[in-house]
């Protein structure tokens, strides 16, 4: 799926259904954590939850971020980009929306400085 595409019904419900991929989706949404981190906090193996964020950032319900590290090293974490999940039935017809966090560049520089 294009990154800038609306992710599909079937995609949010298959991915919400799933308890990694919620579980995941409610830790990063209010800490940055790496995937060890959330293999860790959702009791799953590594891989499982390295497919669980793919799918996720396929959707573009989380994206990957930069933490620096005091050694001079970097860590990749992920952070949600979701805020609401809205479904509809309106005319016969299912309608998702899916409305997305202001990630603003000064944003991510205070979620930045926060982490340090």
């Amino acid at each position: 799926m294009d990154v800038s595409e609306e992710p599909t019904l079937e995609t949010v419900v298959g991915l919400l259904d799933d308890q990694y991929a919620r579980t995941i989706l409610t830790a990063v949404s209010t800490e940055h954590m790496s995937a060890t981190e959330l293999a860790d906090h959702c009791d799953c193996s590594l891989p499982t939850a390295y497919r669980r964020l793919e799918r996720l950032e396929a959707a573009g319900l989380v994206a990957e971020r930069t933490r620096p590290r005091t050694d001079g090293h970097h860590d990749t974490v992920y952070a949600a980009t979701l805020d609401q999940v809205a479904i509809r039935l309106r005319d016969g017809q299912l309608q998702l929306t899916v409305e997305r966090r202001d990630d603003d560049p000064a944003g991510r520089l205070a979620d930045l400085w926060g982490d340090l």
